[in-house]
């Protein structure tokens, strides 16, 4: 265990270090930067990672997502004056894409020969493009940038007040609001009695 005199000691060596050299304490800034993304990457994203590839990943991702945006219509649309009941269906034209980060790596063969009709260079470039990853506790996991959200194609509300004229354009109006596609791709109806 360190005395306090030991740890004195250390301070003292430090701060002189760092009067001969004020690059240290750029240098110190910028590994504990480097250290604070890196964990807060890890952070974000190891629960979604475990041992899959980055696209067994993204198919995994997608429907969370399309679920959450029916849910969270139904949670808004019911709210609607005279919308009462409201069930919603959302199809996609794209599924969603998770992007990852990539480590591009290059070799260079560069070859010397020399015969009777003089020297020649022979030169040949590899490239490598593999998926950036951080090694977690249950193995390798892709690093992710970002997530696009998948193309909304069309969008059906189903609502018991749905007669009335006046909620059917509130209806569809909160629901272009809320995709961003046109009303002509926004279908609105009556939910009948039974449901």
């Amino acid at each position: 265990m360190m005395q306090k005199k030991d740890v004195e000691s250390v301070a003292a060596r430090w701060k002189a270090r760092v009067k001969k050299n004020p690059g240290l304490v750029y240098l110190m800034y910028a590994a504990v930067g480097g250290i604070a993304v890196l964990l807060y990457l890890l952070g974000s994203r190891i629960d979604c990672a475990k041992k899959e590839p980055a696209k067994e990943i993204a198919a995994a991702a997608v429907p969370d997502t399309r679920d959450a945006l029916e849910r969270r219509l139904i949670e808004v649309l019911s709210k609607i004056r005279g919308a009462g009941k409201v069930d919603v269906l959302v199809t996609y034209e794209t599924n969603g894409e998770i992007v990852t980060a990539t480590v591009r790596q290059t070799d260079e063969d560069v070859k010397d020969a020399s015969g009777t009709s003089g020297s020649q260079t022979s030169r040949t470039v590899r490239e490598v493009t593999e998926p950036a990853t951080v090694e977690t506790e249950n193995g390798h996991a892709p690093i992710v940038l970002y997530e696009k959200e998948p193309t909304v194609r069309g969008v059906v509300v189903v609502a018991e007040g749905a007669a009335d004229f006046s909620v059917r354009e509130k209806l569809q109006a909160a629901v272009q609001a809320a995709t961003g596609i046109p009303v002509s791709r926004i279908e609105v109806f009556e939910m009948s009695f039974g449901s």
